[in-house]
């Protein structure tokens, strides 16, 4: 398994567990894990503060509203980006997917990001995106201590991230995200549970990567 080489890409809407589920195949293949990481890969590699990214990042409900409609100047402080010295969205979705494409010369895991479509020329590349009923995600977010959701109303929370993440994916990859022909294996997590899902993937993978 180790000789071969494989990128692990994770779509998934809100609440589902991608995360977990991603971080489950990491350990299963033994191999590296990223998510917010590539903010500061991308950083580090761009010397842009990471701040940048974030801004602009899918996790943002207006990431893409300010993606699209505002420049950010960079100052004395940033490495310019462009002849006029300002950071668009689409410069720091290039400086990303650079960033995706370097993590990515090994095998990984990749979660988010478009990370199926930057990658989508690579033979190497499995996508997989997780869903799960609205009734699974809402009970997951409300319970997770990494969501800080007190006081919010945690159905419209969800159905807000999912329209953020679909936005920002439609929007660089200029394709559909969510629907089944933008991906190898489209799987719902409230069927079997967190841990029986990533179960499931990794034998698929077994089968479409590592079976002669």
């Amino acid at each position: 398994m180790a000789e071969n080489k494989i990128i692990i890409s994770i779509g998934r809407q809100f609440g589902s567990g991608g995360r977990v589920i991603g971080r489950m195949l990491a350990d299963y293949f033994k191999i590296p894990y990223y998510d917010k990481e590539l903010i500061r890969c991308a950083s580090e590699d761009s010397g842009i503060k990471d701040e940048f990214f974030k801004r602009a990042d899918e996790r943002q409900s207006g990431g893409l509203l300010s993606a699209l409609h505002l420049d950010w100047s960079l100052g004395s402080m940033f490495m310019p980006v462009g002849q006029d010295n300002v950071l668009s969205g689409e410069s720091l979705f290039k400086l990303q997917s650079e960033a995706i494409k370097r993590v990515a010369q090994n095998s990984c895991v990749i979660v988010g990001r478009c990370g199926n479509y930057v990658l989508r020329d690579d033979p190497a590349l499995f996508s997989v995106f997780i869903t799960a009923d609205i009734e699974t995600r809402v009970k997951r977010v409300s319970t997770l201590k990494e969501y800080d959701v007190q006081g919010e109303n945690i159905e419209s929370l969800v159905r807000k991230a999912d329209k953020s993440r679909a936005s920002y994916y439609n929007y660089y990859a200029n394709t559909e995200w969510g629907v089944a022909s933008t991906y190898d294996l489209c799987i719902n997590s409230s069927v079997c549970g967190i841990e029986k899902t990533a179960e499931i993937i990794a034998e698929v993978i077994k089968i479409t990567h590592f079976s002669n």
